[in-house]
């Protein structure tokens, strides 16, 4: 049996850009190909030209076109699917990028636009069985590759606007996510949380719709201690995700000061930025919590992971999460953890505690519970790597496979 051919769409990939979809898609891409897979990986634009070892990758930047098709469009919304922008025209903005701001950026509807035509002619000089494309950022380039390929897709859904914009979505990326939708031969959700998000807000046929969890490297944490923001005698508390609405952090908030109305010796910790930062430091200072919040803005992979080493308890209280990796890292590095019911990971992991995210009592509840109950503190930090043994990358590119079998 030959090897299957797939030409795979992303908007990031880890490291180039390394959030949460650019490590899910290097990590099942890596995993594809170690199984045979045939995989070429288009991105938009790349900051260096790199040859990984396992897979094609192709910089959709260099692809000539006319830029005379391009529409010149201009949105006064939040466009962005991780970061909020406000009214701004479109202006071809190059090959490369330097950071995250210029791929996710001013201009993001255009430069999906422009990947979509990009992608449409390097197509044609490319031979694949399947079209596998994440998110919607991809959405456009995948279906003119379908269009001029003729060859079945798969639309890989990690996060719906709905999720991103806490049920109060952009029109034009609703427009995109439904037309990718519709015009998929199937669909790849990252949790039956998502999966029914597909089938309530956008009346996808659930037959069309399948599972496949993400994933994470099980090897064990660095273990490495960090300094800096923990006194001896103090516990913490860490939050690690965007500052945005999603992801509930001023719920933790919330549950801090009740938390710290029983205990004054315990610290926590936020890190990350986003559009509610400053909104959140304020927040600290209204509930007269803010000598225990510690803000620490973005952090390096070796810090992050210094940082679950450090904590005696990691909360995810996400108000509406597809999957969430994050919890998953903090278990590698033997951290407990306290996650939102709603989401993904929530079906995937036994040994935590898990909350509705506004039962702040609740929340309150289970964090002084985990902190000063010693036995359950060792016990979820221990067993924590029965979960992660069963989410390993090999089995869902497996999973992956299986899909791909049933449109071939």
């Amino acid at each position: 049996m030959s090897a299957i051919k797939v030409l795979m769409f992303g908007w990031e990939l880890a490291p180039i850009m390394s959030g949460g979809l650019g490590v899910a898609c290097r990590n099942l891409t890596d995993a594809l190909s170690l199984k045979g897979a045939e995989i070429t990986f288009v991105v938009p634009k790349l900051p260096i030209d790199i040859s990984p070892e396992k897979f094609k990758l192709l910089n959709a930047a260099n692809v000539e076109f006319d830029k005379k098709l391009l529409k010149k469009i201009s949105v006064d919304c939040a466009i962005c699917p991780y970061i909020s922008t406000t009214l701004y025209d479109y202006e071809y903005s190059g090959k490369k990028f330097a950071s995250s701001s210029e791929l996710y950026g001013q201009n993001l509807i255009m430069e999906v636009e422009r990947y979509a035509l990009a992608a449409a002619e390097l197509s044609r000089n490319i031979q694949t069985d399947i079209i596998h494309a994440h998110d919607w950022m991809t959405a456009l380039a995948a279906i003119e590759a379908k269009k001029i390929l003729k060859k079945p897709m798969i639309f890989h859904i990690h996060s719906t606007e709905y999720d991103r914009s806490a049920n109060n979505p952009n029109p034009t990326i609703l427009k995109y996510e439904k037309i990718a939708l519709e015009k998929a031969d199937k669909i790849i959700a990252v949790s039956k949380f998502t999966k029914n998000i597909l089938i309530e807000k956008y009346s996808i046929n659930p037959d069309k719709i399948f599972v496949v969890h993400n994933a994470i490297d099980n090897s064990k944490g660095s273990g490495i201690i960090s300094e800096g923001f923990k006194s001896s005698h103090e516990k913490i508390v860490l939050f690690l995700a965007r500052m945005s609405v999603q992801k509930g952090a001023d719920y933790l908030l919330k549950a801090a000061k009740l938390v710290l109305s029983k205990k004054k010796n315990i610290k926590f910790v936020f890190v990350g930025n986003g559009p509610m930062l400053d909104e959140l430091i304020e927040m600290s200072f209204d509930l007269g919590i803010s000598d225990n919040v510690v803000f620490t803005g973005g952090l390096s992979h070796d810090q992050v992971d210094k940082a679950y080493s450090k904590a005696d308890l990691f909360v995810m209280p996400s108000v509406s999460e597809p999957f969430g990796l994050t919890p998953l890292e903090a278990m590698k590095n033997g951290t407990p953890v306290l996650i939102s019911k709603q989401s993904g990971v929530s079906e995937v992991i036994k040994n935590c505690l898990k909350v509705d995210f506004w039962n702040i009592n609740d929340m309150a509840s289970k964090i002084l519970s985990i902190l000063y109950n010693d036995t359950l503190s060792e016990s979820l930090s221990s067993n924590g790597y029965h979960d992660l043994n069963q989410l390993t990358w090999s089995r869902q590119a497996d999973k992956v496979l299986e899909v791909y079998q049933t449109i071939l």
